[in-house]
């Protein structure tokens, strides 16, 4: 997978994105290179109380890279080349949760 140039927006920290919004975001732009390959084994999992949600897939290989620019704040970063990169676990899965928990509505 490819993106180019996703303009998104730049928080600044975490805490303001998710709770505080205490600092306006900046504008950015993202890119990455992401790549899949091969199936290492199934991966599933189901809760049917409180969290309601299933989800069934591969585990799998990937590597990435990714640049970012913030044009405001004169930042920009970029990751290190995507063969240099290193997976701790990988999966692709199809996942139901919320209202769709538990009908037929499987994509394949």
């Amino acid at each position: 997978m490819i993106v180019k140039r996703l303009t998104t927006s730049d928080y600044g920290t975490l805490a303001n994105s998710l709770f505080t919004h205490a600092i306006p975001p900046e504008s950015a732009e993202v890119s990455l290179v992401l790549r899949w390959s091969g199936k290492t084994g199934a991966a599933s999992a189901t809760d049917a109380g409180t969290n309601r949600f299933e989800f069934k897939g591969i585990f799998t290989h990937a590597t990435l890279s990714w640049s970012a620019i913030v044009p405001s704040l004169n930042f920009a970063f970029r990751s290190n080349p995507a063969r240099t990169s290193h997976e701790t676990f990988a999966e692709l899965v199809n996942e139901q949760n919320g209202v769709f928990f538990g009908t037929e509505q499987v994509q394949d």
